[in-house]
């Protein structure tokens, strides 16, 4: 079966799609005929080894984290194991307990883009946060996989949503109260705000502490550590565990279905043109989510 190997890390130039033999689904297991997979983040940070500290290297690796596909005639989707191969591939075992059966109304390309994208917004909003109806919610890159999802997750739940944007038209057009462009404004000019989701990292993540209310908590997506002395008093920050599970996806996937969420499939690739939909996934200021269409 073809699958996207890498075998070291590095660039775009370590990637190569490959014949390999179809791999087999061992105890709570399933093995899907990959239908469509996405570009996550996750995926190029990997290949860059960005995260060998959090998932140690064994190679070679096909990249890829959560996908849709078909298995004993059914559609389901979820998310693969990061210890494990991955999802760009024409067959992929994923854990039983992190997929979900795809209900009538999404199609495979819609479902696999709202696993790990939809997962990433999900918990830190509705769950970590708790995001409840009059809450001034601060997403950062809002108009990214997780950003667009995120808008529309908080305002759903209730609140007023600020983002961080160069896609003013499109953050609001998924719900976002007011658009920041960071190129010219100051996001702390907008605040106080009961919640932060900081899905960039760096020098965001300390900017975005001076900005909450007393109680207020940060809630960040990426891994870099925040020294202890950069949090003041009264406020908190939650760097939760993105866990997919049959309710929170079927949660997900039902929202999608009713209307309440939109999903944002922006670009889609044969996984021949894997090597384009890593280097859009890689490029500043992306929109909405990328997907490899594979059988």
């Amino acid at each position: 079966m073809p699958a996207l190997r890498i075998h070291g890390y590095g660039g775009p130039e370590v990637m190569r799609l490959e014949e390999v033999p179809a791999p087999g689904a061992g105890p709570a297991q399933v093995l899907l005929k990959v239908r469509a997979a996405s570009v996550n983040p996750i995926d190029w940070k990997m290949r860059r080894g960005m995260l060998a500290s959090i998932f140690p290297p064994s190679f070679p690796r096909t990249l890829g984290r959560d996908c849709s596909g078909e298995a004993s005639g059914a559609l389901i989707a979820g998310v693969a194991d990061p210890r494990t191969d991955g999802t760009h591939a024409e067959y992929a075992v994923l854990p039983q307990a992190a997929t979900a059966p795809v209900p009538p109304g999404l199609d495979a390309a819609t479902a696999a883009s709202l696993c790990i994208a939809g997962l990433s917004a999900w918990i830190p909003l509705a769950e970590v946060a708790q995001v409840q109806p009059g809450m001034r919610v601060l997403i950062h890159g809002g108009a990214g996989g997780v950003g667009s999802l995120a808008i529309q997750i908080a305002r759903e739940l209730g609140a007023t949503v600020f983002t961080t944007s160069t896609q003013a038209d499109y953050c609001q057009q998924l719900g976002a109260e007011r658009v920041i462009d960071y190129r010219i404004e100051n996001f702390a000019d907008a605040g106080p705000f009961d919640v932060v989701l900081d899905t960039l990292g760096g020098e965001t993540h300390v900017r975005s502490l001076q900005v909450l209310k007393p109680g207020g908590v940060l809630v960040a997506l990426s891994a870099a550590p925040i020294p202890p002395h950069a949090v003041p008093n009264g406020v908190r920050v939650e760097k939760p565990h993105v866990q997919a599970t049959r309710e929170r996806l079927g949660r997900i996937f039902d929202w999608a279905v009713t209307g309440r969420l939109r999903p944002q499939v922006t670009q889609r690739f044969a996984l021949e043109n894997v090597h384009e939909a890593y280097a859009a996934a890689e490029a500043p200021h992306g929109r909405g989510k990328i997907v490899l269409e594979i059988s």
